[in-house]
């Protein structure tokens, strides 16, 4: 992370999510992830998502793919990994309204054993799993133009904690809190590529999060997203969750 990224994502990160009490319960690891890391998980997880697509979309990567001049050696970012958004199928809009301009899928499981890399990548990525309680991994690509709209999270979707990874484009996490008395209080938290952020209990159910469809200048962004979004499952015998 170059010194102007550091900055910009402690500009983001209000007061509010620094002080040791919210920080329970909001944690942002600006750089976890090296760029040769980051390279392989977006690398992984595309292949998952290009492989559920209809064979056009395929036939014309793939077409692009081999209209490239050679090979160069390995970008020093993520972007290069990303077709143009024509060659997609974004979906325009969720079934709940909330998630507009992109691609998703559930990961029941990774090829760990064929990729020795990947392998590394995840396990590093499990160390900062809060519990070892079941999990439940979601892969959900934003087009240039995609936004996920402000939502809570529901009680019974999932358990109390959730772990984000950033890859591609920096976009600004808002969050507001439902408490009517606190509305005033939005906080936004700059998403570099190759942070990890972990939100639980409170900051999930108390406040409405969105990935906004600007970029850290606030201007439109003009680069894809791929969040990488770890859910703990909700243990069915639990009849309350302390926030």
């Amino acid at each position: 992370m170059t010194l102007l990224q550091r900055a910009l994502s402690l500009r983001y990160i209000p007061r509010l999510w620094r002080c040791t009490q919210s920080k329970k319960n909001f944690e942002l690891l600006p750089d976890f992830f090296s760029t040769a890391e980051q390279r392989t998980l977006l690398s992984a997880s595309l292949r998952k998502l290009d492989a559920t697509e209809p064979r056009g979309f395929r036939r014309r990567r793939k077409e692009m793919s081999l209209s490239k001049a050679s090979p160069q050696e390995q970008s020093s970012s993520t972007g290069d990994l990303f077709y143009p958004d024509e060659y997609y199928q974004f979906e325009e809009g969720h079934y709940d309204g909330v998630i507009r301009r992109y691609r998703e899928m559930h990961v029941s499981s990774w090829d760990e054993t064929a990729s020795p890399a990947l392998a590394a990548v995840l396990e590093r990525l499990r160390t900062l799993f809060p519990s070892k309680s079941d999990t439940q991994t979601h892969l959900l690509h934003l087009a240039s133009d995609g936004e996920i709209l402000p939502h809570i999270d529901s009680v019974d979707a999932s358990g109390s904690w959730i772990l984000g990874v950033s890859l591609g484009a920096a976009r600004v996490l808002r969050l507001e809190p439902t408490n009517d008395e606190m509305r005033s209080k939005v906080s936004d938290v700059l998403l570099p590529s190759g942070s990890v952020y972990l939100q639980r209990n409170s900051v999930r159910y108390g406040y409405r999060h969105s990935i906004l469809r600007t970029s850290s200048t606030g201007r439109s962004s003009e680069a894809q997203r791929l969040s990488i979004m770890v859910r703990d499952r909700l243990d069915p015998t639990a009849h309350t969750r302390a926030l």
